[in-house]
């Protein structure tokens, strides 16, 4: 569990991900390839964060902005470089009241539950029934 309160967090590093959550190829000697997804809930309390976060298919992300969080950046679901068996429910995002998702591209996601504000900013999000908000 992640859970970061009162700040700012905006990765520079070139290639944009504030989180690349994705099981891992075993090249370390550890764990099984395609089947050691990585598992994480991650909760923003009056945060801004900026950055984008990518899912792989054996992985999960529980998401939740709450107290004015402002997130600035994408969520996508992306497939496990391993071909791993995919789970349910990769990425389920929650917005609390007073908190605020800034799209900055189009996102795939499982599950939203949203009852602050999105500003699609031209994008949509694809959730894992079909359904495109925009």
């Amino acid at each position: 569990m992640i859970s970061l309160s009162d700040g700012t967090i905006t990765n520079k590093d070139s290639d944009s991900y504030l989180m690349n959550i994705c099981g891992n190829s075993a090249s370390h000697g550890w764990g099984t390839a395609g089947a050691n997804g990585a598992q994480v809930t991650f909760s923003a309390s009056d945060q801004t964060l900026d950055g984008d976060i990518v899912v792989d298919t054996i992985s999960t992300l529980d998401m939740t902005l709450s107290d004015n969080s402002t997130f600035n950046g994408t969520i996508n679901i992306i497939d496990n470089a391993d071909g791993g068996t995919a789970v349910s429910d990769n990425a389920v995002v929650t917005i609390d009241s007073g908190s605020t998702w800034n799209l900055t591209g189009n996102c795939t996601i499982s599950s939203l539950t949203n009852n602050g504000t999105i500003n699609f900013n031209g994008y949509t999000i694809t959730l894992a029934d079909g359904t495109v908000l925009k």
